[in-house]
């Protein structure tokens, strides 16, 4: 009989217990929702994601997500973007691959991340405007801003 009232008594406890926890705990509309903070500039957290000078199989990759199985292509339109410039409209603007969304940091709506060969470039989809563009061959976060001079 001793140790029935023993278990009655941790159960009120367990029971009153979860009761305070109910009525304190916040309500939905109460409760703080962090929302991720949306950029309109690539960060040095963006540049870090890529691995650079690696080898894929047998052949050797500039740039890339190597855990990923991505090597980056050159491309000769990307010498010519550069922050400001307006995405020839016989340009598609295709979104990056998934896997480069999913791990760069959240992006301000409407902007759309576009991979011109081995530079990414934020666009606005309407005014087809590079709002901002890095390129991931630079040694560093500071030069992969820089805009490329074209040859010529």
């Amino acid at each position: 009989m001793q140790t029935l009232k023993i278990e009655m008594a941790i159960a009120g406890a367990a029971l009153f217990a979860l009761g305070a926890f109910v009525a304190t705990r916040p309500t939905r509309a109460e409760a703080a929702a962090v929302d991720p903070v949306a950029t309109r500039a690539f960060t040095e957290a963006d540049y870090a994601l890529f691995d650079r000078d690696f080898a894929l199989g047998d052949a050797p990759c500039a740039v890339g997500m190597k855990r990923h199985k991505m090597c980056f292509a050159p491309s000769p339109l990307e010498a010519r973007m550069r922050t400001g410039t307006v995405v020839p409209p016989d340009v598609p603007l295709v979104t990056v691959e998934f896997r480069v969304i999913v791990e760069t940091t959240l992006k301000e709506e409407p902007l759309r991340t576009v991979r011109f060969g081995q530079s990414l470039a934020l666009v606005d989809p309407d005014t087809r405007v590079v709002v901002d563009m890095i390129r991931l061959t630079a040694p560093d976060f500071a030069r992969a801003r820089e805009p490329v001079m074209a040859a010529g």
